[in-house]
C-alpha cells in the first residue's frame, strides 16, 4: 500500500467505520482502515499517509485535539476531522493544528467524499 495515496481512515464506531469505509473504497479510495487514536497514533509513526479523515463524533474533544498535534509534529499529513457541533466548538478553540480541517455532523457520504478530492487536489 503506497502512502502516497492512502487516506488513513479513523473511527471508533463500528458502523460509521463500515459504511465510510464501503464508500469511500467503492469511489476508489486507497484506505488503511484504523479503529482508534492509539492505532492511529502508531500508524502514522510508521508511514505518513496523503491524507487522514478522522470521524470523531464517538471520541473525546481533548484527544482529538492532541491527535491533531502529534500528527503535525510527526508528518506533514492534513486531517480532515467529522466533529458533532459541540466537537467543533471545543476543537476549534484547542486545536493547535494548522492541518486539522473540520467538517459538522451531519454530513452526507457524498460531501464527505467531495471534501477529501478537495483536499486531495489541493495537495497535489
Amino acid at each position: 500500500m503506497s502512502s502516497e495515496k492512502t487516506i488513513y481512515l479513523i473511527s471508533a464506531e463500528a458502523s460509521e467505520r463500515e459504511s465510510l469505509q464501503a464508500y469511500l473504497e467503492r469511489h476508489n479510495f486507497t484506505l488503511r482502515v484504523l479503529q482508534s487514536l492509539d492505532e492511529a497514533r502508531e500508524a502514522v509513526s510508521e508511514t505518513a499517509p496523503k491524507l487522514i479523515v478522522l470521524a470523531g463524533s464517538t471520541l473525546a474533544s481533548p484527544d482529538i485535539c492532541r491527535f491533531g498535534a502529534f500528527v503535525e509534529q510527526t508528518c506533514p499529513s492534513p486531517i480532515i476531522a467529522l466533529l458533532t457541533k459541540l466537537q467543533m466548538s471545543i476543537v476549534s478553540e484547542m486545536a493547535e493544528s494548522e492541518n486539522l480541517w473540520t467538517a459538522e455532523y451531519p454530513i452526507s457520504l457524498r460531501d464527505i467524499r467531495a471534501s477529501i478530492t478537495e483536499a486531495l487536489a489541493e495537495l497535489g
